[in-house]
């Protein structure tokens, strides 16, 4: 059977926003004197980021969560249980689920009685039942719906996603898979001096997106062609997500750009099949600036290559596993040429590649 179809990709965000002001002066209620503003004030400058998502904030620019009020003092030095953080996540992952899903059945001209399946991914909450559940009941998909949930597997999860998606709508051209990442990582920031956590706590946000899978799509922004999966060689301690006491903690290794630039060209030349110099749009999954400039550097992209992925980082943050999808929905509002590459890193280190024709 034939590459299947992707309809239009659903986006959402909470309404909760942080500028880059704010985020300044929640990073400094929430990290140690042993790191000074000066450094906070620089990682902001270099984060690449103006604007985040963030579903704990209140409208007057408090964090109950983390105990900080609308003044930018923190009122409160307890720092919140797990059980708290997955507390805020369970109320606040649902609504932007299904806010996105919604737009990508209708952008799809689909019904909710049409969906056979359903695929959701997200690593920063676990409920049960959970937002698939929530999805099937407010969406008013067929009780009989097939359900599956990756979780935890971090930034390129979307990737994992399509690619499951694929796979069952490659059993059936009746079959139309909706997919839904959702993440908020807001409910993970932390409260110590370690760099990575200092740099989690700036760079990460909340959002949801959406999109169908199957065959013969009456409305499509093109076809699911590859995936590819990678597990770059001597990084397992390099990039980590783990339950603590005190949310999920994050380990990042300064040197995960180098890594994945050491390993990218070759897999992507020996092992994916993909014609770099073929590529009309490129989705790279926004770890961070550094990221982005690494593989732009590795595989001699242009400049413009990477506006999406920088657009998207500037005005959204990272948001996980929901990244990618938003960054191929910039292409699709560009008009970028096909074929577009989408690139995603998450923990292992492993990366993963789709090819969207």
């Amino acid at each position: 059977m034939s590459a299947p179809d992707l309809g239009p990709i659903g986006t959402a965000r909470p309404t909760g926003r942080m500028d880059r002001k704010r985020s300044l002066e929640v990073a400094r209620c929430l990290t140690p004197d042993t790191v000074s503003t000066s450094v906070l004030a620089r990682l902001h400058d270099r984060s690449g980021i103006d604007e985040r998502a963030i579903a704990v904030i209140d409208p007057d620019g408090g964090i109950p969560l983390y105990g900080i009020d609308a003044d930018g003092e923190r009122r409160s030095n307890a720092v919140a249980t797990t059980a708290a953080r997955m507390r805020a996540y369970r109320d606040n992952a649902s609504p932007i689920a299904v806010r996105a899903a919604a737009d990508a059945l209708s952008g799809s001209g689909l019904d909710a009685c049409d969906v056979t399946h359903l695929v959701t991914a997200s690593c920063t909450g676990f409920a049960a039942p959970g937002v698939d559940l929530e999805l099937v009941d407010r969406l008013g998909l067929s009780p009989t719906v097939r359900r599956s949930h990756l979780g935890f597997m971090g930034c390129h999860a979307a990737v994992n996603a399509l690619a499951v998606a694929a796979a069952f709508a490659a059993t059936s051209s009746s079959v139309r898979v909706l997919v839904v990442c959702v993440e908020i990582s807001s409910v993970h920031f932390h409260h110590d001096d370690r760099l990575d956590h200092v740099i989690s706590n700036i760079l990460f946000a909340d959002g949801a997106a959406a999109t169908v899978v199957g065959h013969g799509l009456d409305r499509s922004i093109g076809r699911l062609d590859r995936t590819a999966s990678m597990r770059f060689p001597e990084s397992v301690d390099a990039m980590g997500w783990h339950v603590g006491d005190h949310g999920f903690e994050m380990t990042l290794d300064a040197e995960v750009p180098d890594l994945i630039g050491a390993g990218l060209p070759g897999w992507l030349r020996e092992e994916s099949g993909l014609d770099v110099s073929s590529v009309g749009g490129w989705a790279i999954h926004p770890g961070g600036p550094k990221v982005i400039d690494t593989v732009a550097e590795r595989l001699s992209l242009a400049d413009s290559a990477t506006e999406a992925s920088r657009e998207v980082l500037r005005t959204c943050g990272n948001m996980s596993s929901v990244t990618l999808l938003h960054i191929i929905d910039r292409l699709r509002a560009a008009n970028a040429p096909t074929p577009w590459a989408g690139l995603a890193f998450g923990p292992g280190l492993a990366g993963e590649l789709v090819v969207i024709r």
